[in-house]
């Protein structure tokens, strides 16, 4: 069964069937390596001096990493598509390399990271195991704007850092199977649209454009952390596709709701303790579901407002993260 039919399954049993017990298996998968990071964004819960009293700091070891990817192996899982995220900053983690060699070995050559792009040097990049095949794609939140930059996302002099990071990947032909993704974070604090398209335009003018892959971004409430982000462009609610798809695992083995669950506020298991599949369709899996099917949102999807945005749910949007995301044609 190729992606596109896996999908195809996906879809028919989150849209149409509304399902909680699922005869299928996640196509995207997201592991922690750590929860520390070097930034403290605004629209981050790791901006809460309280942050770490609510989750333990942990930071996942490659004898940890095998054991975890190991598991979702074993539990069927095919995509060869794996995330490095949740909380923290991936780089932070001293043995990442070591670990995306360890990710090869399972399958997974299509690695995708969501990093600052701080500690994302040519230097850590070329420790990275070259192997025919796979490939690697860094998705860094980021403007042309130093003091917005500065403000809302990174500390004093990390805009340098990043922007220089960004060129220097792109330039660097020892890295060319390693791709970037920018994101303009503009639209955080700004929504005059002329301002947003002088500023995309800056962005996209800064990099070169074969090697470096310019988006926007519309931010929400996820999780309610930040509660002045709540859309109210329409009063239908649609249904999260998330845990009919998404399998999310902290450093500490916790599978979380969704990759915006940084505090785990719903952990429906715990890989280093359980096999995958009882996981995946567990009870508080499909309670997890249920809750969302019945329109009345528990723990982490309680306050998000990404069910009430209307522009999450076009075709135009699902083909992006299709593209994007998920890598449907890779």
């Amino acid at each position: 069964m190729t992606k596109l039919l896996r999908y195809g399954r996906m879809l028919y049993n989150w849209k149409v069937k509304r399902a909680t017990v699922l005869p299928y298996l996640p196509e995207d998968v997201s592991v922690e390596l750590t929860n520390l990071c070097n930034f403290a964004c605004d629209y981050c819960p790791q901006s809460d001096p309280k942050h770490f009293e609510i989750v333990k700091k942990t930071t996942l070891s490659p004898e940890h990493a095998r054991v975890l990817l190991s598991r979702i192996r074993a539990g069927g899982v095919r995509t060869n598509v794996i995330h490095w995220t949740l909380d923290g900053e991936p780089f932070v983690n001293k043995k990442i390399a070591e670990i995306c060699g360890i990710a090869h070995e399972f399958g997974f050559d299509n690695i995708i990271f969501s990093t600052n792009g701080a500690l994302a040097s040519p230097d850590r990049l070329s420790q990275f195991p070259n192997i025919e095949g796979c490939r690697y794609t860094l998705c860094i939140d980021f403007c042309d704007d130093k003091e917005y930059f500065e403000r809302y996302r990174g500390s004093k002099d990390s805009w340098e850092k990043v922007r220089d990071n960004v060129a220097a990947v792109a330039s660097d032909a020892r890295l060319a199977h390693i791709r970037v993704k920018v994101t303009d974070i503009s639209s955080y604090k700004i929504h005059d649209h002329d301002e947003l398209r002088r500023r995309f335009a800056n962005l996209r003018a800064m990099f070169d454009p074969a090697r470096v892959d310019v988006t926007s971004r519309v931010f929400h409430n996820a999780t309610g952390h930040v509660k002045e982000l709540t859309k109210t462009a329409t009063k239908r609610y649609n249904l999260c596709p998330y845990p009919w798809m998404s399998f999310v695992v902290a450093s500490n083995g916790d599978v979380v709701a969704c990759c915006r669950d940084l505090q785990h506020k719903t952990v429906v298991g715990n890989l280093f303790e359980e096999e995958m599949l009882a996981i995946w369709n567990g009870e508080k899996y499909q309670q997890l579901r249920r809750s969302l099917v019945e329109q009345r949102p528990e723990g982490a999807c309680k306050n998000c407002d990404m069910p009430w945005d209307r522009s999450k749910f076009t075709v135009s949007h699902f083909m992006r993260t299709g593209l994007r995301r998920l890598q449907v044609l890779h």
